[in-house]
């Protein structure tokens, strides 16, 4: 479920937090487009997935963007969500394009949750082709694995490797077992052929920072879910 979220309006507080925890919450690429003097051309050449409307200016003057983006082909079913103060909201009319409202000041971890909700019922997500666990997102169908918005190669056996652990998080599993599930009953290497792989699968999607695959002495390994 690789997004685009494009947040415009003016680069404030609200709308850099915003990109900053899309960003870091979820694998969506996230980025700011200022209001001022805003071409619609711009904005469709950004070709996002959603956008998140942050009106500095008058409610007349959000509708006038609205509208002009709706007129724009590369634009008109692109869900809109809107960024708006709760005693505009008392008052206004909105149109049936605007998917949802975000109330500012915004609570991030509410914000974040409902821009995935919306995402996902728009696009009609299929979830049996993805894998979600923490920042790790597997796009089983592509054969893509990112970090955040960071893509990932992966060869295809540490890409199976991978799934196959990130798929059942917390279950610690033998080298014999791994060697019968990733490689398959006719493989006859060494366990020593796991550990090789493990040790390059960690050096591509672990750092100081993070550990996504812990080590169990004398037994084998296990995936360590964040969630």
């Amino acid at each position: 479920m690789v997004g685009n979220i494009l947040i415009i309006g003016s680069e404030n507080k609200q709308g850099l937090e915003l990109k900053d925890a899309v960003k870091k919450e979820t694998h969506f690429t996230a980025q700011v487009l200022a209001r001022n003097g805003l071409a619609i051309s711009a904005v469709a050449s950004r070709e996002p997935d959603l956008m998140v409307v942050n009106p500095k200016a008058s409610y007349m003057e959000m509708m006038d963007l609205y509208y002009s983006m709706k007129k724009e082909p590369l634009l008109q079913d692109v869900p809109i969500i809107l960024l708006m103060d709760e005693k505009e909201m008392k008052s206004a009319d909105l149109p049936s394009g605007i998917q949802e409202v975000l109330y500012r000041p915004l609570r991030m971890p509410e914000a974040i949750a409902r821009i995935q909700l919306v995402f996902k019922r728009l696009h009609k997500v299929d979830q049996k082709n993805l894998i979600q666990r923490g920042k790790i997102s597997i796009d089983v169908s592509k054969y893509e694995v990112r970090i955040g918005d960071k893509k990932i190669d992966l060869t295809f056996t540490e890409f199976e490797l991978l799934k196959f652990l990130c798929g059942n998080p917390g279950t610690v599993f033998t080298r014999e077992v791994l060697l019968n599930k990733v490689w398959g009953y006719e493989y006859y290497g060494g366990t020593r052929t796991v550990d090789v792989h493990i040790r390059r699968l960690r050096s591509k999607i672990e750092g100081r920072a993070s550990t996504f695959i812990e080590t169990v002495r004398n037994i084998g390994y296990k995936f360590i879910s964040e969630e």
